[in-house]
């Protein structure tokens, strides 16, 4: 496929998946603001009662569930081992327990990083305010925890290593600039100065994986535990009227220990991955294994 027929495809997907998920949500919760408005309520009030709404949840995990079913039944994306298919069995249940270990690494490595530097409420206020609102909404509700730790990592592994980031390397990006990138799109969806800085290293990581394996499983694996300490740690924090104090100590032994769980894991899927083909160089043509 030449490079303006993948970019043609690609933006096609984008839009498709665009269309698909915020349409039903968006209009689906027309009646939310009409109301709000109807009532006179602040703008963070109708946003507040947005989070909260199980009705406007529910229409998310349908817009997920649709995503899921028509990407990946009309093959836009492939869910296949890739590299990882030359592995046997147990090397497998290993991979899906390393790609556990990467997620809880990148999770604690960025909660710890901003505590040691003084927290997120001190360099974004307002951005840390609107998170833990979203988190604390999504914890209330066995809907909200699906989509947050489940359905929303799927598809946005989908859309960002499924679409974007392969066809970026399809057509030829030398996969140093294809990987940040992709990864800062990832980063920059998420709508936050915060969640753009804490998220993209995260983006780099997973990309590269998914670069590496030729597989979007370990990148989904990672995305959703990672989602699922996040949203768990809001649902404790939201339920616990307990305010200790955590030590700098504490925070320096957690960050030091998370790097290296994301480094020891990095090291494994680099060694047990090891491409048959050659890795690609700029002005080289990039040979994909058959998924």
């Amino acid at each position: 496929m030449s490079k303006g027929k993948e970019l043609w495809r690609a933006i096609k997907l984008f839009l498709l998946y665009t269309v698909i998920g915020e349409t039903i949500t968006g209009l689906g919760a027309i009646p939310l603001l009409f109301r709000g408005l109807s009532n006179h309520m602040s703008k963070e009030a109708i946003l507040e009662s947005f989070y909260e709404s199980n009705y406007v949840k529910l229409l998310e995990c349908t817009s997920y569930l649709l995503i899921i079913i028509i990407f990946t039944n009309n093959r836009y994306v492939k869910m296949s081992l890739g590299r990882m298919a030359r592995m046997n069995r147990s090397t497998l249940w290993t991979a899906i327990g390393i790609a556990v270990m990467i997620g809880v690494g990148c999770m604690f490595s960025d909660v710890s990083f901003w505590e040691l530097i003084g927290g997120e409420d001190s360099y974004f206020p307002e951005d840390a305010e609107r998170i833990e609102r979203i988190y604390g909404a999504m914890c209330k509700g066995v809907l909200g925890m699906l989509a947050g730790t489940i359905l929303a990592p799927i598809c946005e592994e989908i859309l960002c290593r499924g679409i974007i980031l392969r066809s970026m390397l399809k057509m030829r990006w030398h996969p140093w600039v294809a990987i940040p990138m992709s990864g800062l799109i990832f980063a920059v969806m998420h709508g936050t100065t915060l969640q753009t800085i804490s998220i993209l290293p995260f983006g780099i990581i997973i990309g590269w994986l998914y670069w590496r394996t030729k597989s979007l499983l370990p990148c989904i694996v990672i995305h959703m535990v990672n989602n699922a300490i996040a949203i768990g740690s809001a649902y404790l924090f939201e339920t616990s009227d307990d305010d200790t104090e955590v030590s700098m100590k504490v925070w320096v032994i957690l960050f030091t220990i998370s790097i290296s769980l994301i480094a020891f894991g990095i090291n494994w899927y680099r060694m047990k991955t090891q491409p048959q083909y050659k890795s690609i160089s700029l002005g080289e043509s990039q040979n994909y294994p058959k998924e």
